[in-house]
């Protein structure tokens, strides 16, 4: 898709811009909304068919955002992830491998036709950052392949969770994207709470359809590239990865999803053409 020469390097800043869209949007108070390539912080190589439902969007053959498979045409990611019409109807969704570049047997390759954004996301780190996307060509089934459930709507998911993401694995400013997808397990659930007091003024921005994790002492969280990425106690979606500080991972830096529990009524009415 993308040419070579001058052209290329057209496509490459007018991608990079979008990708950064998020990180500008928050980057007074060292905010950024989680953005593309690379992998969790603090977590390890997945195993293969761990989370068959993660897939990568890509555009060009660059990761951007990660979705996850809700049934055989319809995926939920993030809504800061579709803010680029002409790109996210460009992307090639890429399914069935845990490496980035989809080299796995098992990979699946969809396009995007159609997606839908909550009309109540307004940009940046405000809630309601959620969306769909649909693909006219099927998903086939299989180990590495497969839908992930919904939790019961308006249930507040407590305990621990399951992170996964090709996001960036860096402690610092400066972004180093691993090949394969991660998983951080155990990550700790916090209270909004906590989660507004530890983000300062920017904690006026977590809302009651959030949900957040720690922990606060630092060491594990999302990073960017890891944005619409699935949050999971089992293979329930309980978050889809939204916004966080930068650096990632830092103490007194917790990580900002969407409640899936908040929108199940609205992933069931907006799954249509």
């Amino acid at each position: 898709m993308i040419a070579n020469g001058q052209q290329a390097r057209r496509c490459h800043r007018s991608l990079a811009s979008f990708l950064l869209l998020a990180v500008i949007l928050c980057q007074g108070s060292g905010l950024a909304c989680a953005q593309p390539e690379g992998r969790v912080v603090g977590g390890k190589a997945a195993a293969a068919n761990s989370a068959p439902y993660i897939v990568s969007m890509q555009y060009g053959g660059t990761h951007y955002c990660a979705a996850s498979i809700l049934n055989t045409n319809w995926l939920v990611t993030a809504a800061h992830c579709l803010a680029n019409r002409n790109q996210v109807l460009g992307s090639t969704l890429v399914a069935g491998s845990i490496a980035v570049a989809g080299t796995a047997s098992t990979t699946q390759k969809r396009p995007i036709t159609h997606f839908v954004v909550n009309d109540l996301y307004t940009g940046g780190t405000v809630p309601y950052d959620i969306g769909l996307i649909y693909t006219p060509t099927a998903f086939a089934w299989t180990a590495a392949v497969a839908p992930v459930k919904l939790p019961s709507s308006g249930v507040r998911p407590t305990g621990s969770a399951n992170l996964f993401g090709w996001g960036s694995t860096s402690t610092t400013n400066s972004p180093s994207y691993p090949k394969t997808l991660q998983e951080a397990k155990n990550v700790p659930i916090i209270s909004l709470n906590s989660c507004a007091t530890a983000l300062g003024t920017k904690g006026r921005d977590v809302h009651t359809t959030n949900l957040c994790t720690g922990p606060l002492t630092g060491g594990t969280s999302f990073c960017t590239s890891d944005s619409g990425g699935p949050l999971v106690q089992g293979n329930v979606l309980i978050g889809i990865v939204s916004w966080g500080k930068l650096p990632c991972g830092q103490p007194n830096s917790p990580s900002v999803y969407v409640q899936v529990s908040s929108f199940v009524s609205w992933i069931a009415a907006n799954q249509k053409i």
